[in-house]
């Protein structure tokens, strides 16, 4: 079977090669009755983009890298769809790999720019030393830290002294934390508990790393005396689903008795057994900024950085005011 080309396309359509390729990579400059019409022609004769005959052409591949250090939380499926959207509008495609093997594929696809996601940097010595032969634009995205080249970060310390903020603000003193995996959350509760006047008890810190099984077990396992937390901060999406899970089950009716506020707000935390209050970037505003930032790079603007993103409190129905009835009879 003949593949059909772009300008057997410019042909059936009565249009340019010029204009034909604009449209296939949705070049808003192009009519919207003229795109349809490509893209109809396009659709109808089974076209497949050939990556490599555009590269050759034009030095682009119109492909961005995402790296990630692992798939198992449901945040990154999430951020993945989302900034594979905002790309797709700007023209670009995405593909998606975790650390380990994303320099291989990225050399062989010839990508346009690369995003790499914070917790991938657990592998950064070896992926940068990789990294470093490719030539292409690439920055980091989520980080804690202050880089000395373009990054998106995400303000995780601000995101627990809101959530800190908020639960004290219903009366709650007594405020634990679920989760001793990432050093910068940690470091924000003891912050946040400091600035509202608080007190840091080394027993309001739940061990737990990340999965929802963490979470379940360590409320589970945890002993709940007369000075107990009221209240809770869960340090991701999984671990406070697996905490709700633990404390209902455990007989404790989410607000009434206990308090919880979770990391990340991903459209399941408001389906959960009861709807999660969260704290959290929004990850469509995350999206946004991470796409314009690499297209910036891609096109050698200059770009002011870092870009500060500010988690958001979102309330829903497992935070409420203290009422005192639980561990103070």
């Amino acid at each position: 079977m003949n593949l059909i080309t772009i300008k057997d396309i410019a042909k059936l359509a009565g249009v340019s090669y010029s204009t034909v390729s604009k449209a296939l990579n949705g070049d808003p400059r192009i009519k919207p009755a003229t795109k349809q019409k490509v893209l109809a022609i396009a659709e109808k004769h089974q076209y497949r983009k050939n990556i490599l005959a555009q590269q050759l052409s034009t030095g682009r591949s119109n492909i961005i890298g995402f790296v990630l250090g692992e798939l198992s939380n449901p945040l990154f499926s999430n951020i993945s769809g989302k900034l594979h959207a905002e790309l797709k509008k700007r023209g670009y495609q995405m593909i998606l790999v975790v650390a380990h093997d994303g320099v291989d594929v990225f050399s062989q696809l010839r990508v346009d720019g690369c995003i790499l996601w914070d917790n991938a940097l657990d592998y950064q010595d070896a992926f940068w030393k990789k990294f470093s032969a490719l030539t292409m634009p690439c920055f980091v995205l989520g980080t804690d830290e202050s880089l000395s080249s373009p990054y998106i970060k995400v303000d995780r310390k601000e995101g627990i002294f809101k959530a800190v903020e908020y639960l004290n603000s219903l009366g709650h003193t007594r405020i634990g934390f679920i989760g001793n995996s990432q050093n910068i959350k940690l470091e924000g509760y003891k912050e946040a508990l400091q600035r509202t006047g608080l007190n840091f008890e080394e027993d309001y810190v739940l061990p737990a790393h990340s999965s929802w099984e963490d979470g379940y077990f360590a409320i589970r396992n945890y002993s709940f005396g007369v000075n107990a937390p009221t209240a809770f901060i869960g340090l991701n999406n999984l671990v406070t689903r697996g905490a709700l899970r633990g404390l209902l089950e455990a007989g404790y009716n989410v607000p009434r008795d206990i308090s919880l506020i979770g990391y990340d707000d991903l459209p399941d935390m408001q389906y959960a057994e009861v709807a999660l209050s969260t704290i959290g970037p929004e990850l469509d505003e995350l999206a946004v900024q991470a796409a314009e930032l690499i297209v910036s790079l891609i096109r050698d603007e200059v770009v002011d950085y870092p870009i500060v993103i500010q988690p958001k409190l979102i309330h829903r129905s497992s935070t409420a005011v203290y009422r005192g009835e639980l561990f103070d009879e």
